[in-house]
């Protein structure tokens, strides 16, 4: 059997959305599905060249709807912004609904909000409107967050629709055995993109240091594309590896002690550099906004699977290696392997029914 994945772009960075997707066809192909790949040009041509199976199309719903033609299957990797530079990829939406095949849909993000002097407050209606039309089109949905969830089942015309709450998996892999905490080498990786590791650098260097320290880290290593801002870290080093394939970065995560991450605390299950961090048994170190609110049952949490990091201080955790099993234990529940099941079991048949 073979699928199709709708994915915004590839190849990835692999913490990010297409790094997922790679990570999944893999789990999927030893179940004996095989995945084919639709990417939006111009981001799938390169893909061709490294022997995966791509369609790429233009940004246009008969596109769309000619490249899924026959496909009895179809996930889409939802992220708005990653389908149109407004986040309102009505194409998307509509050549959909010109298909029959069985639709997942893993939404990624749904829309924008914002007060009225920012664009997303103008845009955010549009894109909800095209997020509803795809979660109405799809015959399983499932997202990252608790807050998405929620914003999904407002907007459905059956808010009791069944909406699987699915933290990220890791793009780069994961390890069976994670190596003890105290056999790992003392260092503190920053992985993940440009933006990703400029806003650590820019918002949080007192942080990193001061955690970097605190833990007895003698050194940082820099890993993924793009130049991120040269922070000021006092006498500790830097150590810039840059884009790495993701075998690489597995085997240097499953080595080190901490990762750190800047990243908004209530939104870490979305975010795949965590994911890539405790799949394996890495000690998350994370600064971010609380936004407790947001988060549900599926979030994880300071203290437990995660340390937070203050503004200029570390208070060392009593346990950083129950922290980082705790992590670990909390990315088995919705690992690559357990996802990879799950999408296969609907693609047998037990709920593959277009809607």
């Amino acid at each position: 059997m073979k699928l199709v994945q709708i994915v915004p772009r590839l190849p990835p960075p692999e913490e990010g959305v297409g790094g997922i997707a790679l990570a999944l066809s893999s789990a999927l192909a030893e179940r004996g599905l095989l995945c084919r790949f639709v990417v939006p040009a111009p981001h799938g041509a390169a893909a061709k060249k490294t022997g995966l199976d791509v369609t790429e199309i233009a940004l246009a719903s008969e596109a769309l709807a000619a490249a899924l033609g026959g496909a009895e299957h179809v996930i889409l990797h939802y992220a708005g912004y990653g389908y149109h530079p407004r986040g309102v990829p009505f194409w998307l939406a509509e050549g959909l609904a010109r298909t029959d095949g069985a639709l997942c849909t893993q939404f990624h993000e749904v829309w924008a909000t914002g007060p009225p002097w920012r664009s997303s407050f103008w845009l955010g209606p549009r894109q909800r409107r095209i997020a509803r039309a795809i979660a109405e089109r799809s015959a399983r949905i499932t997202t990252s967050l608790d807050l998405y969830a929620h914003l999904l089942r407002s907007c459905l015309a059956d808010p009791a629709r069944d909406i699987e709450i699915r933290p990220v998996i890791s793009g780069i892999g994961e390890v069976a055995e994670p190596l003890p905490f105290g056999r790992r080498a003392p260092r503190l990786v920053l992985f993940g993109g440009p933006g990703v590791r400029d806003r650590a650098y820019r918002q949080t260097p007192a942080a990193i240091e001061a955690a970097a320290r605190a833990l007895g880290l003698g050194e940082i290593w820099d890993i993924g594309p793009g130049e991120a801002a040269p922070p000021d870290l006092g006498a500790l080093p830097i150590r810039r590896l840059g884009a790495l394939p993701a075998g690489e970065v597995s085997t240097i995560l499953a080595e080190s002690a901490a990762g750190f991450l800047a990243y908004p605390l209530g939104f870490l299950g979305k975010s795949s550099v965590f994911a890539a961090y405790a799949a394996h048994g890495v000690l998350p170190i994370c600064a971010g906004r609380p936004v407790e609110q947001e988060a549900g049952p599926t979030a994880p949490r300071a203290g437990a699977q995660f340390w937070e990091a203050g503004a200029s201080a570390f208070s060392l955790p009593s346990d950083p290696a129950g922290i980082a099993a705790a992590a670990r234990s909390w990315y088995e529940e919705h690992s690559l392997a357990a996802q990879a099941a799950e999408i296969a079991a609907w693609a047998s048949g037990s709920n593959g029914d277009a809607r």
